[in-house]
């Protein structure tokens, strides 16, 4: 935060590592960032493919953190797969 206040960022994006199971730790420290940072906005990406199982992962993040909105992703695992191709 403090390289980006020097810089004079308008926006700082802060990600955190995606973990595939809710505990009490990844809580404890998304609190722990939260009070230290202060965000204006927290945004929780969830991969579409877990299904309903995202709205109660929602319903825990924002039990626990409050949050402001939800982006759902699908990504392509499969590496064999390119997005472009060159002439």
């Amino acid at each position: 935060m403090n390289h980006a206040i020097s810089k004079l960022n308008d926006v700082v994006i802060l990600d955190t590592a995606g973990r595939l199971h809710i505990d009490e730790e990844l809580m404890q420290e998304l609190k722990n960032v939260k009070s230290n940072v202060k965000p204006h906005e927290i945004l929780l990406v969830v991969d579409s493919m877990t299904g309903q199982d995202a709205v109660n992962v929602a319903q825990s993040f924002n039990e626990n953190l409050g949050i402001d909105g939800i982006i759902l992703t699908k990504l392509d695992g499969d590496t064999r797969r390119r997005c472009c191709t060159f002439s």
